[in-house]
């Protein structure tokens, strides 16, 4: 059949339908918790800077998990940077702010542990 193409893996596509749902919880926060300010590295920024930093996660997750559902080329470099963006950033967290760190640690374990699986399913984003 002219014009068709193989399926996005399943894989992908759950990995697409969880970055939404990361956004759907980021809008949850944002909405519930306005005051609430996001660390940046090293900081909690308030007022503006903190309106635009917390708002730009969620289209970021809906971006990347649209990518993925479709199988776009430019999610798996878009998603990668993300992440490194994510891994300094809690890094440096991890290093200003007190402990406890449990979610922080997790987050970085996590997010290298996926970083190395869409690594080696790289091939897939290819449409």
């Amino acid at each position: 059949m002219k014009g068709s193409r193989p399926p996005v893996p399943r894989d992908i596509i759950f990995f697409g339908i969880l970055m939404i749902l990361s956004g759907m919880g980021d809008l949850f926060i944002i909405i519930a918790y306005p005051q609430y300010s996001l660390p940046f590295f090293g900081t909690k920024p308030t007022g503006l800077p903190g309106v635009l930093i917390k708002g730009i996660h969620p289209l970021i997750h809906f971006a990347s998990g649209y990518g993925a559902i479709y199988g776009r080329k430019w999610a798996y470099p878009f998603f990668m940077a993300y992440s490194v963006y994510g891994l300094i950033n809690a890094t440096v967290n991890l290093m200003v702010f007190p402990p406890p760190h449990r979610i922080r640690t997790v987050f970085i374990i996590g997010t290298l542990l996926v970083m190395m699986y869409l690594y080696l399913r790289r091939s897939q984003f290819k449409y």
